[in-house]
This record gives structure tokens, C-alpha cells and sequence, in this order.
């Protein structure tokens, strides 16, 4: 019975997800371009184990001048579970966002982004990629990305060229 249930509960949450649109999958936190204490704000409450601000030296995102921190929220709601997420900033401004999930949940999370985004534009042994719009399943370790506009030339040629 406890099977059926956690099926049938992760069935709804797709549902529901697919019938709101795109947006609904994207968890309501991410906020494009929104600075770090901005998103410290809207994550309390929010990260069930908490939260931690760091630094990332050296950067990887692309045109960073000044510096790039990673907000790590352990317990953020994605499709119904509990999951450690990653908020990438650069110069104070959102970035990317990375949600960790468990390789069992390859086959929900990749019908969820569809269900939300159509056919995927690229797909590979390492990646499923939305490119219009801006959402990504990578296969190792198993994780959804989002990404903002100002980092979407740059995830475009890397999804067109992967190596």
C-alpha cells in the first residue's frame, strides 16, 4: 500500500505540474538575477536541514569579475521529496541552480521535464537538455540544472558541443 501511494503521489505532482506550465517545475525560489541576501531571504523556512553560503574560488561560471558564491539549501521541495540544492551566483546575481536527486527518480524527473517542456533539443549519454528552456537532466551524478538567460549563448554551444 505504502508503494502505491508514493506512486500515486509522485503521478499527481507531475500532473498537477504539467497542467500549470513550465514554471510550476522550476521551484518558486529561483528568481533570475536575484542577489545573494535576496536569496538567503526567501529560502528560510524553506531548506528543512538549512542552508550555508560559500565561497567558489576559483569561479566557473562564465564573466564573472568579481566573485561567485554558492548557496547550498539541504531539504528544498522539488517533485514532492526533500533535495540538496545548489544556487550559483555570480557577481550577486542568481545564476544557475542545480537539484540533486536519486538515480531511481531518472525516469519521474525526465517525464516531469517533459511533461513541462516538450522534447528535449539535445540528448546525450550525459545529458537530456531544454535548451528553450533553460532546464537540463544530467545522467552523473544524477541532478536537474536551470539556468538563467544571461548564461543561456554559453549553455547552448556547450549542449550543441559537449566535448
Amino acid at each position: 500500500m505504502k508503494v502505491f501511494l508514493a506512486a500515486w503521489g509522485a503521478l499527481s505532482v507531475i500532473a498537477t505540474q504539467a497542467m500549470a506550465g513550465e514554471d510550476s517545475l522550476r521551484p518558486e525560489v529561483i528568481e533570475w538575477g536575484a542577489s545573494a541576501a535576496d536569496i538567503e531571504k526567501s529560502l528560510e523556512g524553506k531548506c528543512a536541514n538549512g542552508f550555508v553560503n560559500r565561497p567558489i574560488d576559483p569561479p566557473f561560471l562564465q564573466n564573472v569579475e568579481d566573485k561567485q558564491v554558492q548557496i547550498d539549501c539541504d531539504g528544498l521541495d522539488f517533485l514532492g521529496a526533500p533535495r540538496w540544492t545548489e544556487f550559483v551566483i555570480g557577481d550577486d546575481r542568481l545564476q544557475m541552480v542545480w537539484v540533486m536527486v536519486d538515480a531511481e527518480d531518472r525516469d519521474t524527473v525526465l517525464k516531469a521535464l517533459q511533461n513541462a517542456y516538450g522534447e528535449p533539443s539535445h540528448q546525450t549519454d550525459m545529458f537530456t537538455a531544454f535548451v528553450d528552456h533553460r532546464a537540463a537532466w544530467r545522467e552523473e551524478p544524477p541532478e536537474v540544472l536551470f539556468y538563467s538567460g544571461e548564461l543561456d549563448a554559453g549553455m547552448r554551444s556547450w549542449f550543441d558541443n559537449p566535448n
